[in-house]
């Protein structure tokens, strides 16, 4: 197969950090090649060498026989390679259909002298030139235009009637899941040589990775080369004809789906020992017992709750930690939310409480409305109707900063580090709202270096150049500089490989276990939350349809009905 992308001791630090070291590998015209490993690895690293993000600091990036290492992006685009991102990135205040045509390069009759943009001096002309092309719309354009318009309905139509019909909506109004498919049309668009795909299905629940893949078969019987970074096994085994294994800057292993799954160095640096999985084992296990013993139906929510002993706390049958008193008043209490927006009734009568020292899951699939009930707890978002109860005193008439001063903290989907920051410089942002002194601030940063040895070895290194992990890392110890006595958290385990998965879920219990803060932990994947959480709530389409402790939700089978979407429709 002859190859259309050859990588030749691709290298790159940032300062004593070798990220990618010494990469060799190439891909075929046609052929779809996976990246996986750890967080920390290189992987997105390697896609932001090949897109012209970063520039390598050693080895060759070849297309067709052309070099294209440390070309700039619109360089390494024109050359067909066209890439997503891992967090998602779309352009929020823009339409669908604007998305999608910004993948376009920019229109060739639009566009006359092209070379001369490059020209420091002469540049001046062309854009003279294409001005002067934009006040006089020539045949040539009308006719591009036209084209361009059929083949934003060509790529839109790839998604089925999740896109077509949301065509003229603004980006921002969209579903995660419908975010994610806009930015792969908009990468599709311009029918790129090499598809660079990273991370596309972070944060989709199984219905919409299914979607995905499907689609991505399709292009792959189509002829579409492709690069993709992903977390999710099943899908890399089946798009894939080969993978590469990364693990520390190098790549550990290559072969086919079949032979890498085989080999132990990948077990090891990939999926670590899964405690997790053996510990759902336990809490369905056990939780089906106390399911035969009597639990009850609950007929506010339609959840299966099992009526524990009075007085005082009770084990947690999943674990056997205790799951705190419900004797006292609950640390949050959210009471009967509505939000809309505009026409839009985002959450209908959502009710739920939160006890001091707890972990409460709010599982449901994308568009469920998990975040928004995550933002008006924030006070990002207003009710319009119902109230919230923090430490007994009503949030109505308070602004965002004045809870987080009250004591709610903040970790946010796709970690938001500030990027340009060093470490140490994110953290003290973290503690921005508190009135505190030098010596408090330097006791505090040594808390969070203790509990997080990474983060003190990294201190003075951009936030940026951290891997998933670390970023998951740097905005829990952020969140815990506040003092909080709840943590919000929004898909802590987005994007993030398996064994680095079982080292986030580590961290929230410990931050619950020795800090005694209540963490609300918003998450796609229902059994990695409810194995740390001591009870969680399902929302389906805006209202709570289940509720009860975790054993008692992973024993329910309306959970797979009500989260895995197997009736309700996935947006």
């Amino acid at each position: 197969m002859r190859p259309l992308l050859e990588v030749q001791g691709l290298t790159r630090r940032f300062g004593a950090l070798t990220a990618v070291s010494d990469s060799t590998f190439s891909i075929g015209d046609g052929e779809v090649v996976s990246i996986i490993g750890p967080n920390g690895s290189g992987k997105t690293t390697t896609i932001n060498l090949i897109s012209g993000e970063l520039r390598p600091d050693a080895g060759r990036i070849v297309v067709d026989g052309r070099d294209l290492a440390g070309s700039t992006p619109d360089e390494v685009a024109a050359a067909g390679l066209k890439r997503t991102f891992q967090n998602g990135r779309v352009f929020g205040n823009s339409t669908v259909e604007a998305n999608v045509l910004v993948g376009q390069t920019l229109l060739r009759a639009a566009v006359p002298l092209r070379r001369l943009r490059r020209v420091p001096v002469l540049r001046w002309v062309a854009l003279v030139a294409e001005l002067g092309k934009a006040l006089v719309r020539t045949p040539s354009m009308r006719a591009e235009e036209r084209d361009l318009d059929e083949r934003v309905g060509a790529q839109l139509a790839r998604f089925g009637d999740r896109l077509t019909p949301r065509r003229h909506h603004v980006a921002a109004t969209l579903s995660y899941a419908n975010r994610r498919r806009t930015e792969i049309a908009r990468a599709l668009a311009s029918q790129p040589r090499l598809l660079l795909l990273d991370e596309p299905t972070a944060g989709m629940n199984t219905s919409e990775t299914n979607e995905v893949m499907h689609q991505l078969l399709d292009l792959k019987a189509h002829g579409q080369t492709m690069l993709l970074v992903e977390h999710k096994l099943d899908l890399v085994m089946t798009v894939s004809d080969r993978v590469i294994v990364m693990d520390d800057g190098a790549i550990i292993a290559e072969g086919t789906p079949a032979q890498v799954q085989r080999d132990p160095r990948v077990v090891e640096a990939y999926l670590g020992t899964r405690r997790h999985r053996a510990h759902v084992a336990e809490v369905e296990a056990q939780g089906a017992a106390a399911a035969t013993a009597g639990a009850v139906a609950t007929p506010a929510t339609g959840g299966a709750v099992a009526t524990p002993p009075t007085g005082g706390a009770v084990a947690a049958p999943a674990t056997g930690r205790v799951i705190p008193a419900t004797d006292v008043p609950p640390l949050l209490d959210v009471r009967s939310v509505d939000v809309h927006y505009g026409q839009f009734h985002a959450l209908r009568s959502v009710s739920y409480s939160i006890q001091p020292g707890e972990i409460v899951s709010l599982l449901g699939g994308n568009a469920s409305g998990k975040s928004t009930s995550m933002k008006t707890i924030l006070r990002l978002v207003r009710p319009s109707g119902g109230d919230i109860v923090f430490d007994g005193r009503s949030t109505a008439h308070e602004s965002t900063a004045d809870v987080v001063r009250r004591g709610i903290a903040s970790v946010p989907e796709a970690r938001r580090v500030f990027p340009e920051m060093t470490i140490e410089e994110n953290l003290l942002v973290g503690a921005f709202t508190r009135r505190a002194g030098a010596a408090a601030l330097r006791a505090d940063l040594q808390t969070q270096y203790d509990l997080f040895p990474r983060l003190a070895e990294r201190r003075t290194q951009q936030a940026g150049t951290l891997s998933g992990g670390e970023q998951q890392m740097l905005a829990f110890a952020r969140a815990l500089m506040s003092r909080p006595q709840l943590i919000c958290m929004d898909e802590p385990t987005m994007g993030l490989a398996p064994i680095v998965v079982e080292q986030v879920l580590d961290t929230i219990e410990r931050i619950n276990r020795e800090l005694g803060v209540a963490v609300f932990m918003v998450e796609q994947n229902a059994e990695l939350a409810l194995s740390i959480a001591h009870r969680g709530y399902v929302l389906v389409n805006g209202a709570v349809r289940l509720s009860g402790t975790a054993a008692e939700l992973l024993a329910n089978p309306e959970i797979r009905e009500a989260y895995l979407g197997q009736t309700a429709q996935v947006v």
